[in-house]
């Protein structure tokens, strides 16, 4: 009889070669899973202040501007999140070594964060004072309570 092709540490023909069944453990999995559900909570925080600024920050241009940063932001970090879940998922199903940290987007969340709330303190309290127009400005006067007009300025 002839041998079939393969070896014992392959399973046979077709199989897939051997992993390191150390990898493969379920404590990887959750930990996975714990990485992205912790990558979630960041991104509903985040979208929770973008949606508490729109709803409760008053009206106008400076309060929606920053409301879709936060709100961009919040999205941007459930899609990392959700890419690096499925990429992590599918090295430890292909039993692959090497780094499993992300030492560049933290960094980036929190220059986002800083940036974010950078612009909205900005944009708060970069209001201009409110001057009146001179024109026929009718004043009441605090001590007699009568009413005088300004003369125009020129």
């Amino acid at each position: 009889m002839t041998a079939q092709s393969g070896t014992a540490s392959t399973g046979g023909r077709g199989a897939s070669p051997a992993v390191d069944f150390k990898l493969l453990r379920p404590k990887n999995y959750f930990a996975n899973e714990r990485t992205f559900i912790g990558w979630l909570q960041l991104a509903v925080t985040m979208g929770g202040l973008g949606l508490a600024l729109l709803n409760f920050g008053g009206s106008g241009i400076r309060i929606r501007i920053s409301a879709f940063v936060f709100e961009t932001g919040a999205l941007a970090l459930i899609v990392y999140a959700y890419i690096m879940f499925w990429h992590r998922a599918d090295r430890l199903r292909r039993g692959e070594r090497g780094t499993w940290d992300d030492r560049f987007v933290p960094v980036v969340v929190v220059i986002f964060f800083i940036f974010a709330t950078a612009i909205n303190f900005g944009l708060t309290f970069h209001k201009k004072a409110y001057v009146p127009p001179v024109d026929n400005l009718s004043v009441v006067t605090m001590s007699w309570g009568q009413k005088s007009t300004i003369p125009r300025q020129l």
